[in-house]
């Protein structure tokens, strides 16, 4: 069971469901559309003993929520609710099963109405990525020096989280990175316990750009070489970039040297 509370969407499936049908909705269907499409590509869970009542929640939980609860998918939650289907694998947990049970019983009571203030279909928010490959940032960094990272790449595969894959350089300096230090490519090496030995070179999403774009400079643009990193298994927020320099260099926030 890939449930960690008692609410609807609590819950992995639940949400796998909810999120395939708004992608539907973004996608330009209607919900009765979205609706069939999510019914036939989980027509093997229709009938399971576990995913069934679950699919059957989350159908009603997102129709509902945009206005347009179908009967049908009404009254099978009422049925598996009825019937018990739908606690059948809370029975081994006493405490978790009453907890479910009061759930369920809030829910139903909530979509037996129609819902007063149903939402529009979602539209894809277009968030693109924020630099193109190859342009040299200059990063003002914590102490009021400034660091160097190199844009590797841009990924626009999924619209509405375009990235960038970042390398950040070794530099720290009160001036402005020059070009010859993004040409030059000293990488970052995250030396410290716990680092790996592996270059600070990660993947940006858009998302919490804002923190830190006041911080950030395009001051020119370099050819990207094949012998650059294509790829990185990390995931960086924008508000944290190039502070890593500081840490490798034992410089603390007011630019002197740990321990001094």
């Amino acid at each position: 069971m890939g449930a960690w509370g008692y609410g609807i969407r609590q819950d992995d499936f639940v949400l796998d469901v909810v999120g395939i049908f708004e992608d539907l909705l973004k996608a330009g269907h209607s919900v009765p559309d979205a609706t069939k499409t999510v019914k036939a590509r989980f027509a093997a869970e229709t009938n399971d003993s576990d995913d069934g009542p679950l699919l059957w929640l989350a159908l009603a939980d997102v129709q509902w929520t945009y206005g347009e609860l179908e009967s049908e998918v009404l009254s099978r939650v009422q049925g598996d609710f009825d019937s018990g289907r739908s606690l059948d694998a809370w029975r081994e947990d006493t405490r978790g099963l009453l907890r479910r049970r009061a759930a369920l019983e809030k829910f139903i009571s909530r979509i037996a109405v129609p819902n007063p203030r149903a939402k529009k279909p979602p539209k894809v928010v277009v968030r693109a990525p924020k630099f193109q490959p190859g342009d040299c940032l200059s990063i003002r960094v914590a102490n009021s020096r400034y660091t160097a990272a190199l844009v590797l790449s841009a990924d626009h595969s999924t619209a509405e989280y375009g990235k960038n894959l970042v390398g950040v350089l070794d530099y720290l300096s009160p001036q402005k990175p020059p070009l010859e230090v993004f040409r030059t490519r000293k990488w970052l090496v995250r030396t410290r316990p716990g680092w790996s030995n592996a270059m600070d070179v990660a993947w940006y999403l858009p998302m919490g750009f804002r923190t830190a774009k006041d911080r950030l400079e395009v001051v020119g643009h370099v050819e990207i070489l094949d012998s650059d990193p294509k790829d990185s298994n990390r995931y960086q927020g924008w508000r944290g970039i190039g502070e890593q320099v500081n840490v490798s260099a034992g410089v603390g926030p007011e630019g002197q040297l740990k321990g001094k």
